[in-house]
């Protein structure tokens, strides 16, 4: 691909030849149309003179000026030659017995021919067109010289222009190269041309959403490596219990909690990967129809094992088909996270209801149980990593609702935490724009 700096330079002296050569074959046409009329002047002149002003100069015209040849002829009444004066070189012609001027070939060359008749004789004088041509292109090279020192002083000029309006192009590249991706600097637009500094701004912001995104990735690979270390601690220990007991019964036992850690060990694992998953935007290809109802019942249909092991009464209320602009695989992720945190943390015995409608213009979808609920203090810390209320038994990582925010900003969706019905249980309501 070329360069800025090669197109400018390519384009600008490209202009420049093409305005010499226009300007070029205008003065050669003018200079040519003033030589033509001029040349036919002195043809005229010549066939006026003769005899009468005849001079012994003319013997042998144009012997040093090419541009001067002429052949000058006269004939009497009887068409006998009665004068022949020639440049050297053309010889004679035949006579044209023309009135005025007119344009002739003979023997491949095009002569300009001037025909008098007088009293007693015809006089013609022909001048052949190629001395004509010389002359013109003669005198437009010369007058074209100033015109093509110009062209070169001005092609300098600007090879010396393009090279110092491209200079701050080579500092921002300079100070964008310089950058550290682990410690970006925004740039100071002050110092750039007003053209580019929507560039430096761009770059700025670019730059600050990638240190952003640099420092969420930092902090998720440091959270996560926390909240490894622990469980892979706490399996050790328990496989340890394990080659450690004495009787089948202690065994038996040390091999169900290890079976316990290795459950929450994965459900960690496979938080986290979801999380990771869905820290990136959406790009517009990823937005398709998606019905909130179908979502619903189809998250009903995948709980509902773990909903009966609980005796906890799983249900969906559809007021009307609601649509929304998403991605449908993020919305299930949403969805399910918000249902398996309603399934864990409502008491045996309890009540769990999904909801999609349309309340102020805004579809929604909303979780409600009846469960022990959320103080209120805690409910905006729900959403940090890795952060679970104190005294609660339900073993977890606390990623759901981190998972659940993360999926809703990239939908522009808002995520509310609420009491439920009856001062009892928390409602979790996503609304989507």
């Amino acid at each position: 691909m070329r360069t800025i700096r090669r197109q400018l330079l390519v384009g600008l002296l490209c202009a420049i030849v093409a305005c010499v050569a226009g300007a070029g074959a205008m003065l050669y046409r003018s200079l040519l149309k003033e030589t033509n009329e001029l040349a036919d002047l002195q043809l005229r002149q010549l066939a006026v003179a003769l005899p009468s002003e005849f001079t012994p100069s003319l013997a042998h015209p144009g012997a040093n000026d090419p541009e001067e040849a002429f052949v000058l002829q006269s004939w009497d009444n009887d068409g006998t030659l009665q004068h022949l004066i020639s440049s050297p070189g053309l010889g004679r012609l035949p006579r044209y017995a023309v009135s005025g001027y007119a344009d002739v070939a003979l023997n491949g060359m095009r002569w300009r021919v001037y025909g008098l008749a007088r009293p007693g004789r015809y006089v013609q004088v022909a001048q052949p067109m190629s001395a004509r041509d010389g002359l013109a292109g003669r005198m437009a090279l010369r007058a074209g010289m100033p015109l093509l020192a110009f062209a070169a002083v001005f092609a300098a000029l600007m090879l010396l222009v393009v090279s110092r309006a491209l200079r701050p192009l080579d500092r921002l590249a300079r100070s964008v190269g310089g950058q550290s991706p682990t410690s970006l600097q925004p740039l100071d637009p002050g110092h750039m041309p007003p053209e580019l500094r929507p560039v430096v701004l761009a770059l700025n912001s670019l730059m600050g959403k990638f240190g952003q995104a640099m420092a969420a990735q930092r902090s998720f690979v440091a959270d996560a490596a926390h909240e490894l270390r622990s469980p892979l601690t706490a399996l050790k220990l328990q496989l340890q219990l394990v080659e450690r007991a004495d009787s089948d019964t202690a065994r038996a036992q040390a091999l169900e909690k290890l079976h316990e850690r290795l459950d929450r060990g994965s459900h960690l694992v496979q938080q986290l990967l979801s999380l990771a998953r869905h820290e990136s935007a959406l790009s517009a290809a990823q937005l398709q129809p998606v019905d909130l109802g179908e979502l619903l019942v189809s998250a009903v249909a995948d709980h509902s094992a773990l909903a009966d092991s609980r005796d906890i009464d799983l249900g969906v209320e559809v007021s009307a088909s609601v649509v929304v602009q998403a991605d449908r695989d993020g919305l299930r992720v949403l969805l399910n996270n918000l249902v398996d945190n309603a399934l864990r943390y409502t008491q045996r015995g309890g009540r769990v209801d999904l909801q999609s409608t349309v309340e102020d213009g805004r579809a929604l979808l909303r979780v409600r149980d009846n469960g022990p609920g959320v103080a209120p203090g805690h409910r905006e810390r729900l959403f940090d990593r890795f952060f679970r209320p104190d005294g609660n038994e339900v073993w977890g990582c606390g990623l759901g609702l981190s998972i659940v925010r993360n999926i809703a900003d990239h939908h522009r969706a808002e995520v509310r935490l609420e009491q439920a019905d009856h001062g009892r249980g928390l409602s979790v309501t996503v609304l989507f724009p």
